[in-house]
């Protein structure tokens, strides 16, 4: 029977393989104090909890693997630091709350400092910020301030630290609990809740992954989420290892960590050996220079068209390959910026399939996703070249008209809905489209616009579907 030495032994030169190199000949990336690597020393392995139900931030696989943005950062921490990490296993956030103050765990993947943690959890500083967004029913009004909702019921996951923000700002909010993202968006789905509150990636991403394709984003508030490791209390020394590793990760690496959730397979073409040993020879010195200048504008050449992809990706909708709300609202600053500065305004078309509920019902989510895609696509097509069509939410699409009264952005809309009128859909065979037109008027907040434009569409609707009515 082999010794406990033994096992950890075995143990750390298996990690040693894993990572590309022997322990006892390796040196982690940071600088440690003394009293640090002591610690390290010490400690077998890191043991980590985190959320098993919030992609792509953190998740667990089908193998039970850790996954996800977080996985990848503490993964490259743990290079940086040389010690192993282990993902204990847990069913919920709350379970991982829980089992991090019961000494099971010693650090959390991601957390943020509250009030009610400050008795049992350090953390880091913040590596990642992002935005807390509404996700509603496509027929409820954009959402500027949670005042608007405090009639409303409101779900979050348990456990999760913009529940306490979130209660704190507002007071009067009805905000409920529920295990997880699936829940919360279900409820929302079949009527039970108003809206569901999480992150835009995450709430895009639990969408797609449980097939609800037509809920929308409704609002993004000013409150944000601040992605710090949450330490154990009792170990100081691992918060100064983490905030050690965390300062020396490069905003290269942190990016190419985003970029693996995006999609972007980029693997560098600089041989950094070969060019030291190049560098090494005096007689090849000149020869060297001229390929590092070429080499060097080609990796920046190539930086450049990776940079301006990730832009195109962060505003456009994943499923349909529009603007997304974030490259629409960016959009209508610029539209009232220049209406300001130029006295032209613009013209707000929004448009939304007839019956599309009856779609999923029917034939299910994928054929109505497709559609969706289809209707997107036939929108590109009809509109002019400087107008923006972007997804507003579920079947619900807005196209912002830059220089355009309301009479001419009627004649769009009744281009737009004549036409998805007369061509038949795969599958799913004729299909209308209820059309609402709007013009911006000087000076009046973008609220007021997107509401007329909202209530055109719900007059066209109310009058029988497939019209365009203008207010």
């Amino acid at each position: 029977m082999r010794s406990r030495a033994a096992m950890d032994l075995l143990r750390r030169l298996i990690w040693g393989l894993w990572l590309g190199f022997v322990p006892m000949m390796a040196h982690a990336e940071v600088t440690l104090t003394p009293v640090e690597q002591r610690f390290l020393d010490q400690l077998p392995v890191i043991k980590m909890c985190g959320d098993p139900d919030w992609m792509p931030y953190d998740g667990v696989d089908a193998d039970g693997e850790h996954t996800g943005i977080m996985a990848d950062f503490h993964k490259l921490w743990s290079k940086k630091i040389n010690k192993p990490i282990e993902l204990v296993s847990t069913e919920t956030w709350q379970q991982s709350l829980e089992y991090i103050q019961q000494g099971r765990c010693d650090i959390l993947t991601s957390a943020q400092e509250t009030p009610e943690r400050q008795a049992f959890l350090n953390v880091t500083e913040p590596f990642i910020y992002y935005p807390f967004a509404i996700a509603t029913q496509p027929d409820a009004a954009f959402v500027l301030n949670l005042k608007q909702l405090e009639q409303r019921e409101i779900v979050m996951v348990e456990g999760y630290a913009g529940v306490e923000m979130l209660t704190q700002a507002y007071p009067e909010l009805n905000l409920q609990t529920v295990a997880s993202a699936r829940e919360g968006l279900k409820r929302v789905e079949q009527g039970r809740a108003f809206a569901y509150i999480d992150t835009v990636p995450s709430i895009n991403y639990q969408m797609f992954q449980h097939g609800i394709s037509h809920l929308k984003i409704s609002g993004v508030l000013e409150q944000q989420y601040a992605m710090s490791v949450g330490v154990r209390k009792d170990m100081p020394e691992l918060l100064s290892v983490y905030q050690k590793a965390i300062n020396d990760t490069s905003e290269t690496e942190r990016q190419r960590v985003l970029n693996n959730w995006l999609s972007i397979n980029y693997h560098s073409q600089v041989d950094y050996s070969l060019l030291w040993q190049i560098l090494a020879g005096v007689f090849v010195i000149v020869a060297f220079l001229v390929y590092r200048d070429r080499t060097l504008s080609a990796y920046n050449r190539r930086l450049q068209q990776l940079n301006a992809k990730l832009e195109e990706m962060s505003y456009s909708d994943q499923m349909t390959g529009v603007a997304n709300r974030h490259r629409l609202h960016a959009k209508f600053r610029a539209e009232i910026a220049r209406a300001k500065r130029i006295g032209k305004g613009f013209a707000v078309v929004m448009l939304d399939l007839d019956h599309f509920k009856v779609i999923n019902d029917q034939h299910g989510h994928d054929i109505g996703d497709a559609v969706i895609c289809e209707f997107a696509e036939r929108l590109a097509e009809t509109v002019r070249e400087y107008d923006l069509v972007g997804r507003w939410g579920g079947e619900e699409f807005l196209i912002i008209c830059p220089e355009t009264d309301s009479h001419a952005a009627e004649v769009l809309g009744e281009a737009l809905r004549t036409r998805i009128a007369g061509q038949d859909f795969p599958i799913v065979g004729q299909l209308t489209v209820s059309v609402g037109v709007t013009e911006y008027q000087p000076n009046e907040p973008l609220d007021n616009c997107i509401k007329r434009a909202d209530q055109a569409l719900y007059a066209a609707k109310g009058a029988g579907r497939n019209q365009t009515v203008t207010v």
